[in-house]
């Protein structure tokens, strides 16, 4: 009898020690539980929340990082394991969802053709979670203009178009190569003309002629975009007058 007694507290016992040891039991696997859409002046943005772990940025790929010619932007993350309990969410003119396959998910983002023109994310943790930004097409309203961006990484400090030329200049801080093209937007988001800009000393200048237009309300921009997959990394846009 006491013998099994002994037994049955060591059977106890053991059964309490794999509850209790860190990793005697199996971690919950990543998982997207839940997706949320807001409209911003400037951008719609979608949160991908996640539970069970963490992700890594380097984990994340823009395969479809351009969203204005067809609507659609892809993003995929890479995590053994990985899965999605999220729903799909349609708010703000876009419609988020989540495949799942093996190791991988695909983060699919659609709106209406040429309605955004970037597509920008960053991991944020606790909570842990993904953020896409998706920058709207139309020339700026006041609350969406950008004249300094992230960290300082571009920032405008002046500039001027008239009904031929477009001059620009600001500031530049970290950027690859210290280089980014300065656009001019026509007023449904389609581009003028775009020039190649490179920085000195943290500061940079360019003048550059564009096509002849009608007069119209458009964007000028200085925006670098990542050089591993195409997704935005830095934005400056303000609101102009040109053609004519």
């Amino acid at each position: 009898m006491v013998r099994r007694v002994r037994l049955w507290v060591g059977v106890v016992s053991a059964l309490v020690v794999c509850l209790v040891l860190p990793g005697a039991a199996a971690a919950a696997p990543l998982t997207a539980t839940q997706i949320r859409i807001a409209d911003h002046p400037g951008f719609v943005r979608v949160v991908v929340d996640f539970s069970g772990g963490t992700v890594a940025f380097n984990e994340l790929d823009a395969t479809d990082p351009d969203p204005f010619p067809d609507g659609f932007a892809r993003i995929r993350l890479l995590h053994p394991g990985v899965k999605s309990a999220a729903m799909p969410v349609r708010d703000a003119g876009v419609f988020a969802r989540i495949a799942q396959s093996g190791g991988r998910l695909t983060i699919r983002l659609s709106g209406a053709d040429r309605q955004f023109k970037y597509l920008s994310y960053v991991v944020q943790h606790g909570p842990e979670r993904v953020v896409f930004d998706l920058f709207k097409s139309r020339p700026p309203s006041d609350d969406a203009e950008i004249t300094r961006g992230h960290g300082g990484c571009l920032t405008f400090t002046g500039h001027s178009v008239s009904k031929t030329r477009v001059r620009a200049a600001g500031r530049e801080r970290n950027l690859f190569e210290h280089q980014f093209q300065v656009v001019l937007r026509r007023r449904g988001g389609r581009i003028q003309r775009q020039h190649h800009v490179a920085a000195a000393g943290g500061r940079w200048h360019t003048s550059f002629a564009y096509p002849h237009a009608a007069r119209q309300t458009g964007t000028l921009e200085a925006v670098d975009l990542s050089e591993k997959d195409g997704a935005l990394v830095c934005l400056v846009q303000v609101r102009v007058r040109f053609g004519g």
